[in-house]
């Protein structure tokens, strides 16, 4: 954020200044004490600890002043809600008069956030554009705010991700930080313990192009549910995407190839045709390509240049990574992404593929899909009997709900009750095996390929 005086500061959020210098300096903001740095403000909530019971810790690193709902013996802003606060002082930095905020882009969806993030982030990089972005899995209601605050003062787009779990998260996050440019990845059954059924998924999707100012622009796939999309909502510029070409396409896909180098495709729009070659693997990262792409577009580039750009992705670690270890053992390492049946399906047929190609046996370890209500079972079993079809040459289930996998699954089976035992895998492995670990983030994998890595790496 541009530095700010407390004074300022303490006024956008509502806050009275208890044993502060008006004329203090706030240049940043943390919610974890040992995360502070100098100048920041340190934002006391209340979560599995409260944080006033840090703000000693916090002001010994550097910390301006605590912003908590009491008085503190250090230097304090008094708010009725701290985490209210956070997100006034996100709202303000972005809005502050007479200066020039950074273009927001929001990015939503139930899976591909993350690679269409990091891919546009990369395009806009590539053309010269100071561009500031959500950093890990901070997309909620303290994430988006924190991130919106760490961006440099020169930030001219902010590329942020816009996760829910519940009907009207991501109007509360758009409200947070009003974005002018929107970008939906895709609708596929998550969180449905929380949303109750898809259509209220999409619906809350929707919000994204619901909050968009009248001369914003929606980039969207073909083929998603209407609630997603805002239809009857004026914008500026609409962008459909698609992996085929479609009379409802504006962007779309054609000549898919894969190589060591990574993925390789043509995207066409407007009557152009651009060749795509982004270091990354597995043909369905296309469409998160195709939505950063579009994006890119929306911001004014062009196609060509948009999909040059893409050569320069990096991906966030543990999300595709594909790496070798002792006796030729080749990973598709999956295990920090987002894990939904349509996420899964396409892990395994890729994988299928790439594994026959090169002639390899196919071993995936998979955790349990979470928050899928009550059709959890059958969506497990529906990737069990995939797993069975693609002719999976050993199957490791890690946790309880990855049992469901077993059912449908005729070839042989393990399960471990955790990915810490999980590790036992390498007794199973045989040279030359294509190794698959993909699950939702709560099952933890990513300690497994940290222990593939540490006891079979290349020597």
């Amino acid at each position: 954020m541009r530095p700010a005086s407390l004074q300022d500061v303490a006024r956008a959020m509502g806050a009275e200044i208890r044993g502060a210098k008006d004329a203090a300096e706030v240049r940043g903001a943390a919610t974890d004490s040992r995360l502070v740095r100098e100048g920041d403000l340190f934002f006391a909530l209340r979560g599995r600890a409260d944080g006033a019971d840090y703000a000693e810790e916090a002001l010994r690193r550097g910390a301006v002043a605590t912003v908590a709902s009491h008085p503190l013996a250090g230097p304090t802003l008094v708010v009725e809600d701290p985490l209210a606060a956070l997100q006034a002082l996100a709202r303000w930095s972005l809005q502050r008069p007479g200066m020039e905020g950074p273009t927001v882009v929001g990015i939503t969806g139930s899976i591909g956030k993350t690679t269409t993030k990091d891919a546009l982030s990369a395009v806009l990089r590539s053309g010269g554009t100071r561009v500031s972005a959500t950093v890990g899995n901070l997309n909620n209601e303290i994430g988006l705010p924190l991130t919106v605050l760490a961006a440099p003062a020169n930030t001219e787009v902010l590329v942020l991700e816009m996760g829910a779990t519940h009907v009207g998260n991501i109007s509360e996050l758009c409200g947070i930080a009003p974005p002018r440019h929107g970008i939906l990845t895709a609708i596929a059954p998550a969180h449905l313990e929380s949303f109750g059924s898809l259509e209220a998924l999409a619906a809350t999707k929707g919000e994204l192009a619901d909050s968009l100012p009248l001369d914003g622009s929606f980039v969207r796939p073909a083929g998603v549910p209407e609630a997603a999309v805002a239809p009857g909502r004026e914008l500026a510029r609409r962008i459909v995407f698609s992996t085929r070409e479609a009379a409802t396409a504006d962007l779309w896909a054609s000549d898919f190839e894969e190589d060591e180098d990574g993925l390789r495709f043509t995207a066409h729009m407007e009557g152009k045709a651009a060749p795509v070659s982004a270091p990354v693997f597995g043909t369905h990262l296309v469409e998160p390509l195709l939505a950063a792409t579009g994006g890119a577009v929306a911001l004014g580039m062009d196609l060509e240049d948009a999909a040059r750009g893409l050569a320069r992705l990096k991906r966030s670690g543990m999300r595709g990574d594909v790496y070798r270890l002792r006796d030729d053992v080749l990973v598709y390492d999956d295990s920090y992404n987002a894990a939904s049946p349509p996420s899964m399906a396409a892990v395994l047929r890729y994988a299928a593929e790439a594994a026959g190609r090169q002639d390899r046996r196919l071993v995936i370890v998979l955790g349990g899909m979470f928050e899928l209500g009550p059709g959890a079972r059958a969506y497990h079993r529906e990737i069990g009997e995939l797993a069975d079809g693609l002719g999976v040459g050993l199957l490791a289930c890690v946790g309880d709900e990855a049992r469901w996998y077993a059912e449908t699954f005729s070839g042989k089976t393990i399960h471990y009750p955790d990915a810490g035992s999980a590790a036992g895998i390498r007794e199973h492995l045989r040279p030359g095996d294509y190794l698959i670990v993909k699950g939702s983030r709560g099952v933890g994998l990513d300690t497994l390929t940290r222990q593939l890595k540490e006891s079979l790496a290349l020597v």
